[in-house]
C-alpha cells in the first residue's frame, strides 16, 4: 500500500468507497472542500494502482481530528485502515499534535475495535449525532493521547 495526496482523479473511487462505507455518506462538495482547506492532510492508499481507502485529518494547536477514514470492501481486513492510522498519528506527533481525537458511529464495532488497538479512550458520547432510524445513532468521541 502506498498512501498519495488526493487528487481529483481519485474522487469517483472515493465517492464510491463512501457510499459503500456509511449510512450517511459524505457528498462530493465536502470532499473537495476538504480538499481546498490547506489545513486538511487528505491521503488516498493506492495498491497496485486501485483506490484501496482514503483518510482525511487536520492538526489545530496541540491536538489533531481523524475527519474521515475508510477502506474499499474489497481491501478490508488487509491493515490498510491500520496503516492509515499508523501515519495519522505519525504526522500528528510531528506537526506537535499532543493527542488525537475523532468520532465514530457507536455500532461500528470494527472501527471501535481498531481504535481500541491503538489505545484511543472514549472521552464522551454525541447522543443521537449521526442521522438515522430511531432518532439517530450515538458517537463516541474517541482520544489518544501522544505526549
Amino acid at each position: 500500500m502506498e498512501l498519495v495526496e488526493f487528487s481529483p482523479d481519485f474522487l469517483n473511487d472515493i465517492i464510491a468507497i463512501e457510499n459503500e462505507s456509511f449510512p450517511n455518506p459524505w457528498k462530493e462538495k465536502m470532499f473537495l472542500d476538504s480538499a481546498a482547506n490547506r489545513l486538511v492532510e487528505f491521503k488516498v492508499a493506492v495498491e497496485n494502482g486501485k483506490t484501496a481507502g482514503y483518510c482525511l485529518f487536520w492538526v489545530a494547536g496541540d491536538q489533531s481530528e481523524i475527519l474521515s477514514i475508510a477502506v474499499s470492501l474489497q481491501f478490508r481486513r488487509r491493515s490498510f485502515a491500520k496503516q492509515m492510522l499508523e501515519y495519522i498519528i505519525g504526522r500528528s506527533k510531528e506537526k506537535g499534535a499532543q493527542c488525537v481525537f475523532l468520532d465514530v458511529r457507536a455500532g461500528n464495532a470494527a472501527a471501535v475495535k481498531l481504535y481500541d488497538s491503538f489505545g484511543f479512550e472514549k472521552t464522551g458520547i454525541r447522543k443521537k449525532y449521526y442521522p438515522g432510524a430511531g432518532g439517530g445513532e450515538d458517537a463516541l468521541i474517541l482520544r489518544k493521547k501522544l505526549k
